[in-house]
C-alpha cells in the first residue's frame, strides 16, 4: 500500500537552454501542479518554466505525492545541478520532512520539519542534550561541531534561470 500526502518543491539555479528538455519531460511525467488542486503543469517550452516562477523559483506541488517525494524530479535536478528544497507534510505514519539539496552538497539533507510551514525544522531532544553535556564538561569544540551538524550552513536557493 502506498502512502500519499502533500508535498511541494522549490527549484532554482541555472540550466542551459540545450539541457532543459529532461526537466520539461520529468515535470510533465510527475503530474505536479503550480498551485494546490490545479491541473497538472505540462510545460512544453523553457519559457513556460520561466513564466511559472514564483519569487524567482519554480514552485511545484502535489497533494497526492507518493511518500511525499518527487524521486525522478529530484534526480533530474541533481543531474542538472539545480538546487531544490522539498517539503513533505506529515501523514499518519511519518513526520513532516524538509529536504534540501544544493550543487555543493554530496547528498540531500533531510530533516524533520514543521507540518505548518515549509521553513522550520526540528532538532531532536537527545541531540540537544548531547550538546549540553559537551558544554557542561568543557568540550567546546565537540559542542560546536555537533551544533554545526544539527544546523549546517546551506546556501540560499538561487532563482531559476535558463542560460
Amino acid at each position: 500500500m502506498r502512502s500519499r500526502f502533500c508535498a511541494c518543491i522549490r527549484i532554482g539555479g541555472q540550466v542551459e537552454q540545450t539541457e532543459v528538455e529532461p526537466l520539461l519531460l520529468t515535470i510533465r511525467a510527475a503530474g505536479v501542479s503550480c498551485e494546490w488542486g490545479d491541473a497538472p503543469f505540462e510545460p512544453q517550452t523553457p519559457q513556460q518554466l520561466l513564466d511559472a516562477r514564483k519569487d524567482g523559483h519554480l514552485w511545484l506541488c502535489d497533494d497526492q505525492a507518493n511518500y511525499g517525494e518527487f524521486p525522478e524530479l529530484e534526480t533530474v535536478c541533481r543531474k542538472l545541478e539545480l538546487g531544490y528544497t522539498r517539503h513533505s507534510e506529515a501523514s499518519f505514519d511519518s513526520d513532516a520532512e524538509l529536504l534540501v539539496w544544493r550543487p555543493v552538497m554530496t547528498k540531500p539533507l533531510a530533516r524533520v520539519g514543521s507540518n505548518v510551514n515549509s521553513k522550520d525544522t526540528y532538532v531532536p531532544t537527545e541531540a540537544v542534550r548531547t550538546v549540553l553535556r559537551f558544554l557542561e564538561t568543557g568540550h567546546i569544540d565537540k559542542a560546536l561541531r555537533a551544533l554545526r551538524d544539527l544546523s549546517p550552513d546551506i546556501p540560499e536557493l538561487p532563482p531559476l534561470e535558463i542560460v
